[in-house]
Order: C-alpha cells, then structure tokens, then sequence
C-alpha cells in the first residue's frame, strides 16, 4: 500500500476495520468513528447517515463483511485541510462472485480522535477494460 507520508496510518488501520468483522458490526466502535453528520453514497445507489447504518446492523450480521472477499489495493491519501484526509483505494475480488469498487472516504481529526465524515462507493470497471 501507498500512503502520504505526512498522513496518519491510524486512518488506513480504522478503513480496514470498516471493512472486517467483528469490528464492522460493532455498535460501540461504529459510534466512536462515524461522524455525527456521516454521509455513505453506496456503489448500490442508497444514500445512508450513521443513523441509518447503526439501525442496519442487526440485519447486515448475517452478510459476510466486504474484507471476505475483497482486498484493498491502489492506496492513496491526500491532505485536505490540517486536519482532514482523503482516502482513495480499490477493493479488488478475492472471490469470482465479488465485485470490484473504487472507494474514497474523508476522515477528519476530532478532539484527537479520527471521525469518518464521507464515503462513496463505486463499482469499479474491470482492470481489463481500465486504459487512460
């Protein structure tokens, strides 16, 4: 993975964790890292708040998490603000059945503490049809 040299890993670390269970089930550390005011534009289309991913959780359980069959590649972060980055990453099919997604999320530094503000996920076009 590529990363900014001047950019927290923390929020590479806490990323992933969104990604992988049990910790993307979990209320509390949900609670924790998700901004108040989060935004999710899915690569289904939905739009969702924290509210509506915290509600969600009992009926996600069941689904397997994203990092089952999906690996994060093609990391990149760029500083937006002292306080605020943007992560870009493809999670890649580990799996035929998966699809690939391009994803970009905006943390920002809360009282010491990184938040999720903003995630987009979008459905990726396969590496072979990507050119310039």
């Amino acid at each position: 993975m590529m990363s900014d040299p001047v950019t927290d890993p923390k929020i590479v670390e806490l990323e992933l964790a969104l990604l992988r269970a049990p910790t993307r089930y979990d209320p509390d550390f949900l609670e924790t890292v998700l901004d108040d005011g989060m935004i999710e534009f899915g690569k289904s289309g939905n739009e969702y708040d924290k509210r509506s991913i915290l509600a969600a959780l009992p009926a996600s359980k069941a689904e397997p998490a994203p990092d089952d069959e999906l690996e994060m590649t093609d990391v990149r972060t760029v500083q937006l603000a002292p306080e605020v980055v943007l992560l870009t990453y493809r999670l890649r099919p580990k799996k035929e059945k998966a699809i690939p997604s391009l994803r970009s999320s905006i943390w920002k530094r809360t009282d010491g503490h990184w938040r999720l503000v903003f995630h987009q996920g979008t459905r990726a076009a396969s590496e072979e049809t990507n050119g310039p």
